[in-house]
Formats: C-alpha cells, structure tokens, sequence
C-alpha cells in the first residue's frame, strides 16, 4: 500500500522529516522501504515543499472566510481542501445519528462476524492507533454496526480500511460509526451478493472514458478486459488502498459533500494522466501493471492539482444517473 500523510503541526519550525520515526497526526509512519528510500524520499520532499505552503494558505483563508457559515463559499473551499481541524465537523454535517432511528437492526451471521475479526489485525497493522486491542475492539465494532444495520452488505473486503479511516479521522466512536454506516448505505449496492451497482457503475465509467479518453476505451477493447478487474477496488474501497492518504482524505472531503460524482471524476483525471502509458499496453499484464502504476504516479500525489483538474471535469451526479439508467437497462442483475 502507498500511504502519504501530511499534516504539518509544526510548519513554521520545519527543516527536514525524520522518514523513519515521524509519525502523523492519524498514527500512520512514513512507509519507506529499504529498496526504495532514496527514490521515494526525494519524491515526497519534493511534493511536501509545494504543497506545503497551500495547506497553511487554505488554512489561514478557512480562519478568515469561515466557509462554514456561507453556503456560497462551502463547495469551493471544500475543493480546494479541508484543513485537518475542520474535517471532522464538515464529514459528519449531514451525517444522521442510530440514536434517531434511521436503520433497523438485524441480526448478524457468526460467518460474518468471522470474517470481521480476521481482518481486524490486517487494517494498517503498521498504524500507531489502529495496532492497539481497544482500537481493534472499536474497529470490529464499527464493521459490526455496518452489518447489523445494512444486511444486503454484511462484510465486504476493504470496508475495514474505509472504516479505519473514518474511525481515525472523527476520533469518536459513536459518531464516526453513524458516518461509516451512513457512507456506506448510500452505496450499498457495490456490496450486494451480485454487485450490481459496482457492475452498473463500471458501464458508467466505460461511458465517461469513451468521451473523455477514448484511446484508453481503444485499449480495453482490444484486450478484451473489464474495468471492474482494472479499477473496481477504486469505487469499493473509495480509493483506500490505491491512492496516497492525503489524496483519498481529500477526495473523501468532496466526495462526502457533493457525492458520487466524485468518484468517477478522480477516476478519469487519472486515466486522463496516464492515458498515454495505459494506451500504449500490449498486453493484459502490462495493463494492470500500469493501473497499479497509478497510485505512486506524480497525477496522483499532487492531490491539489488533481482535485482541481477534477472539478473542471463535465460530470455530474445528474449525468452519472443517466448513465446508471442506462446501464439498467443493460446489465442484467
């Protein structure tokens, strides 16, 4: 997994990161390898000194602005990034509470529960909060809440680490379990026993890529390969797992805002920006090395620019949904 993390407590005293011993503010080390440490380390100073200044600069305008309280200024703000001190209070401001009501409880399979405690020491093991019992014990509770609450979903693979994170981010029990159940049945289709709406959501992305990179669709075509092999982890696992950490936090900010949307415009910014790798594969091989590839590609660790190059995309929830009807009337369940 290819984790960046970049919260910068200490800006103003900043000379140089200590790539073995620093840990950020959600628990995660910096993940250098032996093999790669030289390589890596330049990259990320390289991205940490330009993207430094921007995080103190949003930071300083949110202080100033207080997009909070202006709707006009919310979604613009947002895109350009979420300070660390307000993600929490904007990821759960239209999230509802268990306490009110909003889902039923069932009951909860032993096999289900099995495959929650299995993966319980598998999500980011390496994690200064995550690694501990108690922390475990809330984790297994949370994915517990998810299965109780959604039954069509029960346990899915990858709703831990999109748990871990959520868990890490609210830092409150109680309510980041309302935020995880709440993200999660709003896509619990991708989660099903036939994963229809992972399956509609693929034609989907087909569509956009025909329109907007169609050299790739070319590609795909030619080596007869599905996108739910390429790049359905992308939309399961809301890009935990694929993208540096900073990126998916940043993704997750506008996705939770303005929803689905922005899934599928990430999803072709970075086609889009390794379009001419991904174009020029002659094989299936080297098609799926070259979408692993994605996730330690400079598109996708300049996460502000990437975000931006996004929101200029012409896709929207409207056009999404049309897309999904027709996708309907395609795909049988």
């Amino acid at each position: 997994m290819y984790v960046f993390n970049f919260y910068p407590t200490h800006h103003k005293t900043h000379k140089s990161i200590d790539f073995k011993r620093d840990v950020d503010d959600l628990g995660f080390l910096r993940p250098w390898s032996p093999q790669e440490e030289s390589g890596c380390k330049k990259q990320y100073e390289t991205w940490y000194a330009s993207y430094l200044p921007i995080v103190v600069r949003r930071r300083c305008r949110w202080e100033k602005e207080n997009p909070r309280r202006n709707s006009h200024l919310l979604q613009r703000f947002i895109r350009k990034g979420i300070p660390h001190t307000f993600r929490k209070e904007l990821w759960l401001r239209s999230c509802p509470s268990r306490k009110d009501g909003v889902w039923q409880r069932h009951e909860v399979s032993d096999e289900i529960i099995k495959q929650i405690e299995l993966d319980l020491p598998r999500t980011f093991p390496d994690n200064k909060f995550l690694k501990t019992d108690s922390t475990r014990k809330t984790l297994g509770r949370a994915l517990y809440a998810v299965a109780e609450h959604i039954p069509s979903v029960g346990y899915c693979q990858g709703l831990n680490f999109v748990a871990g994170i959520i868990l890490l981010v609210v830092n409150d029990e109680a309510r980041a379990i309302d935020l995880l159940v709440h993200l999660v049945s709003q896509r619990k289709d991708y989660y099903g026993e036939n994963m229809i709406g992972l399956r509609k959501d693929m034609y989907v992305l087909h569509s956009l890529l025909r329109e907007h990179c169609p050299q790739i669709v070319v590609t795909l075509e030619r080596l007869d390969v599905g996108l739910d092999m390429l790049v359905g982890k992308w939309f399961v696992c809301w890009f935990v797992e694929s993208l540096p950490m900073e990126t998916v936090l940043r993704l997750w900010d506008c996705m939770i805002y303005e929803g689905d949307e922005w899934l599928f415009k990430v999803a072709v910014s970075l086609f889009r920006s390794n379009m001419i790798s991904i174009s020029s594969c002659e094989t299936i091989e080297q098609l799926m090395s070259e979408i692993q590839n994605i996730g330690t590609s400079k598109a996708a660790l300049y996460c502000h620019q990437l975000i931006l190059k996004s929101a200029a995309l012409p896709i929207t929830n409207k056009s999404i949904e049309k897309l999904r009807d027709e996708a309907e009337k395609v795909i049988q369940e």
